[in-house]
């Protein structure tokens, strides 16, 4: 079997559960907003656009965490995308809070794991 000697950095394991932790919530957010009943036509928009930047996020929360996890050499792109993704998802979710209470928490957690992948990926730069 073929030893590696790359370690996981503390900032990389940091980036890693930041990305795991918003990639449940962005699922349990999104989920839980499907089906839901919508006011307006303005609100019903602002939902579904919601959900999708939701799915977005965590999908592209799980895919960091494993371009990390393998030490790809892409990781550093990918964590800088996925800064912005957290950024415009968490954006949404404040905007939705007041219909959504779940998204307050959704927004907060993808503001955490957006500073974070941005530091990652600044770091590794």
């Amino acid at each position: 079997m073929h030893q590696d000697d790359r370690m996981t950095t503390e900032s990389m394991q940091q980036c890693i559960d930041a990305c795991v932790a918003c990639a449940q919530i962005c699922d349990r957010c999104a989920d839980d907003m499907i089906g839901m009943a919508g006011g307006g036509k303005h609100d019903q928009h602002l939902q579904q656009l919601c959900i999708r930047l939701c799915q977005d996020c965590a999908d592209i929360c799980a895919l960091s965490t494993r371009w990390m996890s393998r030490f790809s050499p892409s990781a550093e792109s990918l964590c800088r995308a996925c800064s912005d993704i957290c950024d415009r998802c968490a954006e949404v979710c404040e905007r939705h809070a007041s219909h959504h209470p779940l998204c307050r928490t959704c927004a907060e957690e993808c503001r955490r794991c957006a500073g974070i992948c941005r530091e990652m990926a600044s770091a590794a730069a």
